[in-house]
């Protein structure tokens, strides 16, 4: 019968358990000394080898021959372990066994002796989905359990534990598996398989486990049915991420303000990828890295694999740090709106890239501080006596013939005063809390009292306009409640290019007061 890789390559002693070399030495020190604990706690993310050390723990203080404090494998309890037959070893879901009636019916049996082991260890895990009445049936058990009982309990949250459980128990903290010790275990696997991979390919499996060594193994498993030869693209393709090379372009494409060049990638790459906002994470992941190697250069604080450094290298060249960091906070406001506006992930990415490529169409700080940065560059490139090549200037085709008499222009129309709203901070509050989507154009919005009796709120594009007038009906509300003595008529949605008749009276007073 066919077993999962998690399952056939799980360790069977402490010193085959990947990236725990702190606990396992403590573990293993207790099993040698014969001062084991009757109760402990293994507390961290899932995959992170909690169960794994239950497991070889229950063995090794039952093993009649342990050897360094790791079980021998080879005595009849060890092989009555392995073969799961023993009435010993007790595993509880704490999930599906929450209530008190489960935890009493176990503590009735604790008075029994054990059947065939030294010792009966009860192994609960998600203990933390014990309901309070449960926690308290257990608590003076596990506070003084018989000789021969001992708990071990593991949990995802350990947050969700009362305190007077954890105060019980030997705590061990599972962080998550470096990823280097991942790709190594996966090489161990692949080979002992005879599946055909490169190290690139392991190191995407390794990057999207996030430090969980069973999903990792899960993924190689996938990927291994595929019944092809597993590099980087390959592997990408299958778990729905994208390949380091279109990751790398689209940072490319902002770095040189290339927005056709992005919008083309992130077509392709939108194909590709189960869900957008995946996507935004892996470029997250993308700029950080870049960001770290800027600051300390060198890749050994990165997530990227030998062969991906020297591209991070080149690329950390063609940014700035705030440009970096501008790109980071933007990408990172990007995915929150997508989480309350999940109808609108494509259009809050597109609007992302488009400020990505132009930071003077977002007026928070970090987009100030990266365009005076990329100034300072320039006037640092000037002084260095380096002057930037013109461009040449095209000039007009000389017109065939002359008109012969040109038509006067048309009077422009007198100008209406307008005044910046003092109140439109208080209408777009009122205004995100009654519609979240309105956070997409907000941010690009600008508000005017105009002396001919109109509200006018002006984006910086019709787009945003259209996206805009879909929220009329919330704006309409938001501004009477907040400013009143506005009918819904008086209020105006326009993109800026429409303005041209309006006069902004501030700018006119700061003029003549100069």
């Amino acid at each position: 019968m066919y077993q999962a890789l998690y399952r056939k390559y799980r360790p069977k002693v402490f010193s085959d358990v990947v990236g725990r070399d702190a606990i396992t030495a403590v573990l293993r020190g207790q099993v040698k000394s014969g001062r084991v604990s009757h109760a402990y706690l293994f507390c961290g993310m899932r995959g992170s080898g909690k169960t794994t050390c239950a497991k070889i723990l229950a063995k090794a203080v039952n093993c009649h021959d342990p050897v360094n404090g790791d079980p021998c494998g080879k005595c009849e309890a060890c092989r009555a372990i392995d073969s799961g037959l023993t009435l010993d070893i007790v595993e509880m879901d704490a999930a599906s066994n929450n209530g008190v009636g489960e935890v009493r019916d176990m503590i009735e049996q604790l008075t029994y002796t054990p059947s065939e082991l030294k010792m009966r260890v009860y192994i609960i895990d998600e203990v933390h989905m014990l309901t309070a009445a449960a926690f308290n049936a257990l608590l003076k058990t596990l506070e003084e359990p018989p000789a021969h009982v001992m708990f071990i309990l593991a949990t995802t949250e350990v947050h969700k534990l009362p305190a007077t459980i954890v105060s019980r128990c030997q705590r061990y903290d599972f962080d998550r598996i470096p990823m280097d010790d991942i790709v190594r275990r996966l090489r161990y696997v692949a080979d002992c398989e005879k599946i055909e991979c490169d190290d690139d390919a392991l190191y995407v499996m390794a990057k999207l486990a996030s430090g969980a060594l069973r999903d990792a193994l899960g993924y190689l498993e996938l990927c291994a049915a595929s019944g092809r030869r597993l590099d980087e693209k390959t592997v990408s393709s299958l778990l729905g991420t994208s390949s380091y090379d279109t990751l790398l372009g689209i940072a490319d494409a902002v770095s040189s303000k290339d927005v056709s060049a992005a919008f083309r990638l992130l077509d392709d790459a939108y194909g590709r990828v189960n869900d957008i906002a995946v996507l935004w994470f892996e470029l997250v992941s993308l700029f950080r890295d870049l960001l770290v190697f800027k600051a300390t250069g060198s890749g050994a604080y990165t997530d990227a694999t030998p062969s991906q450094i020297t591209k991070l290298s080149a690329m950390s060249g063609r940014f700035n740090r705030e440009k970096l960091m501008y790109t980071i906070k933007t990408l990172e406001d990007a995915i929150y709106m997508m989480q309350r506006a999940p109808s609108q992930k494509r259009i809050i990415a597109d609007m992302s890239v488009v400020r990505l490529c132009d930071e003077r169409l977002d007026g928070g700080a970090e987009a100030l501080a990266s365009r005076v940065a990329a100034l300072e560059d320039d006037v640092a490139l000037l002084n260095s006596g380096i002057t930037p090549v013109p461009v040449p200037e095209k000039k007009a085709p000389a017109p065939e013939k002359a008109p012969e008499r040109a038509p006067e222009p048309a009077p422009a129309p007198d100008k209406v005063e307008m005044r910046v709203s003092r109140k439109f901070a208080d209408v777009a509050s009122k205004l995100k809390a009654a519609d979240p989507s309105a956070s997409i154009w907000l941010p690009s919005a600008k508000a005017y009292e105009c002396a001919d009796g109109t509200y006018r709120i002006t984006l910086d594009s019709a787009f945003m306009a259209d996206i805009a007038e879909k929220s009329r009906g919330a704006i309409e509300k938001a501004v009477i409640s907040v400013i009143g003595g506005h009918s819904p008529s008086d209020i105006v949605i326009t993109a800026g290019e429409d303005d041209k008749k309006y006069e902004l009276i501030d700018e006119v007073i700061e003029a003549l007061q100069k």
